[in-house]
């Protein structure tokens, strides 16, 4: 599953991200997005980070570079 951060850039399962509002950087884990659409996935907190607990909206989260 594929989903876009902030700044429309795709985020996968492997991203390095940075969750906004904070210093705290991780990589994506997982994407929880069982029987959901594109946009579902957009709007709810699907986006689990590996270092870091919660789960996150994608809209939270900046990718890093490239993987």
């Amino acid at each position: 599953m594929m989903t876009y951060d902030r700044n429309r850039n795709p985020i996968t399962i492997g991203s390095r991200v940075l969750i906004n509002g904070s210093e705290k950087t991780g990589v994506n884990t997982a994407i929880h997005a069982e029987g959901l659409t594109a946009e579902p996935v957009r709007r709810a907190a699907s986006i689990e980070v590996g270092s870091v607990k919660g789960n996150y909206l994608p809209v939270e989260l900046i990718r890093l570079g490239l993987h």
